[in-house]
């Protein structure tokens, strides 16, 4: 697939660059991927082995831009927090996902200079 790589970065700017770093963009996806029963907090810190405060502060990013929800939960006896993918941060994964796979089929190289 020949892919313009001027094209690809002008389609960038329609991404919310502010979610492109390997936690958040990591969250995003195991979030996404678990759908509505959601997951808890310490599902997550244990499968990224992150400090609670990376995974505390990227999750409060991604639920202050309307990506994902929080509600506190009960499992065996013990409160939890619970993070569920919203509508808009599944629309805004699909967009990040088609985007990074361009860019890696283009192979993050200019093919107008060979």
């Amino acid at each position: 697939m020949n892919i313009d790589f001027l094209s690809l970065i002008k389609e960038s700017e329609a991404l919310n660059s502010s979610v492109f770093s390997l936690i958040r963009l990591q969250l995003l996806s195991s979030i996404a991927d678990v759908g509505k029963d959601g997951v808890a907090c310490r599902e997550l810190k244990a499968a990224f082995g992150v400090s609670d405060g990376a995974l505390f502060t990227n999750l409060r990013f991604l639920e202050e831009t309307g990506y994902v929800t929080s509600k506190e939960i009960t499992l065996e006896g013990k409160k939890l927090q619970s993070y569920q993918i919203t509508s808009e941060g599944l629309l805004a994964w699909g967009q990040i996902k088609e985007w990074l796979k361009k860019f890696v089929e283009c192979g993050g190289k200019n093919n107008e200079s060979g």
